[in-house]
């Protein structure tokens, strides 16, 4: 039988979290035919492969799933973005934190302006959008969720206040038609503007669509440390939405925000098991830094201040000696809460680019700045600049990290380190989330085992998002898979962070091998998937 792909000699990682074996795959098309222990069955089957890759005992396992993804421009701008592709992901789950590809118009365009990269979008609905989505080429696959932010924000602008009765029909039937269209569900950002102005009874009314379609709500939840309602009350707020709505609930890159609550990790998981007890489908995922990112304004100026204002409009009152002096204790506040301006580090700003990779600290010393004032100067000049943070606690990454219902994702974007999406100092999650987690936290820490760090990467999320015949090494599945090297991985660095990672020597996504050898073959077989 003539065959597309034949791998042997490898060392296979099914996804199930059982152990290892010793064994190979045959793929037709983009699907699995057969997976094999003995290279005897082989000779007996008279397979003729097109092309056949040598494992040489390397790891074989399903390809990873990131559930936490902001991928939703760039593949416009740059079809060959191939920072996730090149650590081992060929499945992105994207409009994330509240934010997403559409709707789009005037009222959300500035709601999304930190994620579009300077493109403009051409569409307005969620049809237009997908189509859009499936006709441009992309390396990897991508599934979609509704953003409530800019949801909201197409529907009322970034209004502080609740929907009325008619806005609230007009959001449940756009997601209604886009959970019809096959998107996953819906997501949160209620720490964000305009999210953080819904009441929990828009919530949970839209979240009820959401469960009757058996569809995912995930929530970057309303505050990860101090910022406003404190994080152990965000973690039930959104524990209480899941209840109420009965919607399957995904807690986003859960993290302990800050000195202020480093050490509640174990607190916070006591609630999510608790939960899971009473019969709330709730999990959660992780990015495995130390250092977060997150954009600037949202940040440290205060969510009344934001309210009803378009960028513009709040860059020109920023530049009020009065305004700055009403916020300036505030700001001041949270950039102390976030580990002071030295560990405030900016990642990308179009106003200034020589400033990226600086500390706001550094910045200011070099002005004779307080650093509030020099955030207030950055600030007036462009208001959806990002900046990592250095304000996470190795403790609390491990205690989520081995928590059984946690799953790892990367809070990135599909990058390439050249051309039009190579500018920034970008965070090293966009490039090495899951190369980090293989070679620091499985390889040399051992804070996982190899077999179940490959479950949260590829059938937990799978079974999360309903992305059925992906996530596992069986027959008839999807063949989205990854061969590594484990001795060999190579992570991306803050100091380095857009590097490809060493150690990935092969990603085949629908049957095609896009990454070979360690070397990308300009192949971009990704696809739009909506069932």
């Amino acid at each position: 039988m003539k065959v597309d792909l034949l791998i042997k000699n490898a060392k296979i990682i099914d996804g199930t979290s059982n152990p290892w074996y010793y064994g190979g795959v045959v793929i037709k098309g983009d699907k699995i035919l057969e997976v094999f222990k003995d290279n005897a069955l082989i000779k007996a089957k008279n397979y003729q492969a097109l092309k056949i890759i040598d494992a040489q005992n390397k790891f074989l396992t399903p390809s990873f799933i990131d559930v936490h993804s902001h991928s939703d421009f760039v593949f416009f701008l740059d079809s060959n973005a191939q920072s996730k592709l090149r650590q081992g992901v060929t499945t992105e789950v994207i409009g994330n934190c509240g934010i997403s590809g559409a709707p789009y118009n005037e009222l959300s365009a500035d709601q999304v302006k930190s994620f579009s990269y300077g493109y403009q979008p051409g569409w307005e609905n969620v049809e237009e959008f997908a189509a859009a989505l499936s006709e441009v080429e992309k390396t990897v696959n991508l599934t979609p969720l509704l953003g409530h932010g800019t949801l909201r924000s197409y529907v009322m602008g970034m209004e502080n206040r609740e929907a009325t009765a008619a806005e609230l029909e007009k959001m449940k039937e756009i997601l209604a038609r886009a959970l019809k269209l096959g998107y996953r569900g819906m997501s949160t950002g209620l720490y964000f503007s305009p999210g953080n102005f819904a009441p929990q009874a828009e919530l949970i009314a839209l979240a009820e669509v959401v469960s009757s379609k058996n569809g995912v709500l995930t929530s970057h939840i309303r505050d990860e440390g101090v910022k406003s309602i404190g994080f152990i009350r965000a973690v039930k707020e959104i524990i209480s939405i899941g209840e109420k709505s009965g919607v399957s609930l995904e807690i986003s890159h859960l993290k302990a925000f800050g000195p202020d609550v480093w050490g509640r990790s174990k607190q916070v998981l006591d609630l999510i098991e608790k939960a899971r007890t009473r019969g709330v489908e709730i999990t959660a995922d992780q990015y495995p830094y130390l250092a977060t990112g997150g954009l600037m304004a949202s940040d440290v100026l205060p969510n009344e201040f934001l309210s009803n204002k378009s960028n513009q409009k709040a860059m020109e009152e920023l530049k009020d000696k009065k305004v700055q002096a009403e916020l300036r204790d505030i700001v001041k506040l949270n950039i102390k809460r976030r580990g002071g301006a030295e560990n405030q580090i900016i990642a990308n700003y179009p106003a200034d680019h020589s400033l990226e990779g600086m500390t706001l600290k550094q910045i200011s010393d070099r002005q004779g700045l307080e650093p509030v004032d020099m955030l207030f100067n950055m600030l007036t000049e462009y208001l959806a600049g990002d900046w990592i943070s250095r304000a996470l606690s190795e403790d609390d990454v491990v205690n989520f990290m081995q928590y059984y219902a946690l799953m790892i994702s990367s809070d990135g974007v599909s990058l390439s380190n050249s051309g039009i999406l190579g500018s920034g100092n970008p965070h090293p999650r966009n490039y090495g989330s899951y190369t980090e987690v293989l070679s620091k936290y499985v390889r040399d820490k051992k804070v996982l085992n190899l077999e179940e760090a490959v479950r949260k990467m590829t059938s937990l999320p799978a079974q999360k998002f309903n992305l059925k015949n992906r996530g596992l090494i069986a027959q008839n599945k999807v063949a989205d898979l990854v061969i590594f090297d484990l001795d060999q991985i190579k992570s991306p660095t803050f100091s380095e962070p857009d590097i490809y990672p060493d150690g990935i020597s092969a990603v085949i996504v629908n049957g095609k091998t896009a990454v070979l050898n360690g070397n990308y073959q300009q192949l971009r077989a990704g696809k739009l998937i909506l069932s």
